[in-house]
């Protein structure tokens, strides 16, 4: 079958190689992982994902997905893969083990963190339950025999909304201070990540009494930690912070890249005002433009570009105006935070010690080089500290951040991040 692409050609035309769009989650188990049981266990979770198992093509000039036959790959190794490849296939995700840690890297055109979480879940069901001779519960994965329903195939972005509201104010259309403009030498090609770890209940106390929740106040710590370094610069600094869309686009199963942004500018007057009070305002910010006319108005923006690329058949025009796009808006922004959510992974997070999601980056690593990701299992928050850059000053000053608001936490490792790269018909 072959399926033609919308909300995905965005992220196709917006691939680099310095910004390939992938991801890659690493979970740490308490025992070593066997290759062989992993194998079987991606075979019976894979029957029950057919969109995730495809490969790129093009029909005459169009970008297509249509239904791959080769095995997913399950390969021995902790290097990063390359998607789309002979490596993986062709296909657009792939598994690998190295030691107790298994990897799931994918590819931003084809879903995002969200998108890909019931696959994980489903994963780790087989895997645990045959690697320790165990049922686990059933309950909230989905397996393998069960019917798909058409709301996880569905593209919601491509369908037509109400009437646009007036007077919705452009998020975008302000620049912010740039790190890379600060005089940090030497962006690197790959993203530096320190692994925080920090108890899900010392955390939530800490978000309860600022009025704040785990992402607002990640991001406000990180607008902190900016400031703290740059004071006085002439612009502020601007922490975009990822949102998942499907709530506004009632399409809770959609497996696509549904990710927004909603932008949290850490100005004078915000500054001014005691902590508590900063968490109020990001999170009364983040609450605005998470309205559901805000989300379909950058739908609506979407489908708008849609309609222009469609207008060309050039690909290396329609490649020109998806990167200027993306150049303008990381120019709107210093740095971000993602957070994908509690895992909810069930009777498996027994068998885990650590967990994190690490993408490539969500827009150019010269213009927006730092990145906190975040994670929730098995009672502790990750905070995946990525950096662009050699430089320890800006992980320090997060540090001091933490220290300075008595947040308890462990820095577990210093790696790099080694996402996936990727390889497209053109």
């Amino acid at each position: 079958m072959i399926r033609h692409l919308y909300s995905e050609l965005r992220t196709i035309y917006e691939t680099t190689a310095e910004d390939p769009h992938t991801f890659r989650t690493t979970i740490k188990m308490k025992d070593m992982v066997d290759g062989e049981v992993l194998r079987r266990a991606v075979d019976r979770t894979m029957e029950r994902y057919p969109y995730f198992r495809v490969r790129i093509c093009m029909d005459g000039k169009e970008f297509c997905f249509e239904d791959n036959p080769e095995p997913l790959p399950v390969l021995n190794t902790n290097q990063r893969l390359t998607l789309g490849s002979g490596q993986t296939g062709g296909h657009l995700v792939a598994f690998a083990y190295w030691k107790n840690r298994m990897y799931i890297d994918g590819y931003h055109g084809l879903a995002d963190g969200g998108g890909i979480t019931p696959l994980i879940k489903t994963l780790l069901y087989y895997y645990c339950s045959d690697y320790y001779g165990t049922e686990l519960s059933k309950e909230g994965v989905r397996l393998s025999g069960d019917p798909v329903p058409r709301e996880e195939w569905d593209d919601p972005a491509e369908v037509p909304l109400p009437e646009e509201k007036t007077g919705l104010i452009s998020k975008w259309s302000s620049p912010a201070f740039q790190i890379g403009d600060a005089g940090i030498a030497g962006i690197i090609p790959d993203s530096l990540v320190y692994n925080i770890r920090i108890s899900e209940k010392e955390f939530m106390r800490f978000n309860i009494s600022n009025d704040g929740s785990p992402a607002t106040i990640a991001a406000l710590l990180l607008a902190r930690t900016i400031d703290r370094l740059h004071p006085g610069a002439d612009l502020p600094a601007v922490i975009a912070m990822c949102v998942n869309q499907r709530k506004a686009l009632n399409a809770p199963l959609a497996h696509q890249s549904l990710v927004g942004d909603v932008r949290l500018p850490y100005t004078d007057r915000v500054k001014a005002m005691p902590f508590s009070k900063q968490a109020t305002c990001f999170r009364g910010m983040v609450t605005i433009q998470s309205d559901t006319d805000m989300v379909l108005d950058e739908i609506r923006d979407y489908q708008k570009l849609m309609k222009e690329l469609a207008a060309t058949d050039s690909h290396a025009e329609r490649r020109r105006r998806c990167q200027q796009r993306m150049e303008d808006v990381s120019r709107c922004i210093t740095a971000t935070v993602s957070y994908v959510g509690k895992a909810n992974y069930g009777d498996a997070e027994r068998y885990i010690q650590e967990y994190e999601a690490l993408p490539s980056t969500a827009l150019p690593s010269t213009h927006v080089p730092l990145t906190i990701e975040m994670s929730a299992m098995n009672g502790y928050f990750f905070l995946n500290f990525m950096q662009y850059f050699n430089e320890t000053d800006y992980f320090r000053a997060f540090i001091g951040q933490l220290r300075e608001n008595d947040i308890d936490y462990d820095v577990l490792n210093m790696t790099e991040a080694r996402y996936p790269r990727v390889e497209l018909p053109v």
